[in-house]
């Protein structure tokens, strides 16, 4: 009995293990966007970045992350949702202070990740500022 069950496992657990299919793969690398390539649509601004290795494979069973890469190294993960303050000058000399959020998102499609930001108040007087953007790609 105890060399039927060997002989099963033996057998059978193999076949077990072999079912497992490990798909551990990734790229990843830095896209740096400067304020002049943003480009505004309606109340939003995008920008897409040529990205070859997601290819309809990665599409279709694989997934793309995104990563606002900040100057001190700190990364936020998108979509990425900012609460942020400004100075205004207001009649008088004086100053006052203006309270927006921030919001950048992504997408992507075969070849492409395309980049949003967006302010609460439509705060177009500066525009998105240049950032890096860290894409990762999974399949």
């Amino acid at each position: 009995m105890k060399k039927i069950c060997l002989m099963l496992c033996c057998v059978v657990l193999p076949l077990l293990v072999s079912c497992v299919k490990s798909t551990d793969r990734m790229y990843s690398t830095l896209y740096d966007i400067r304020a002049s390539d943003w480009t505004q649509v309606e109340d939003y601004y995008s920008v897409t970045l040529d990205v070859e290795e997601i290819t309809r494979q990665v599409v279709n069973y694989g997934s793309v992350q995104c990563f606002r890469v900040y100057d001190d190294g700190t990364q936020a993960c998108l979509p990425l949702q900012r609460y942020l303050s400004y100075q205004y000058a207001v009649d008088g000399g004086t100053t006052e202070t203006g309270y927006y959020s921030q919001m950048i998102d992504f997408e992507y499609n075969i070849g492409q990740v395309a980049v949003f930001y967006q302010t609460s108040d439509y705060f177009y007087e500066t525009g998105p500022e240049a950032m890096t953007i860290r894409v990762v790609v999974h399949y």
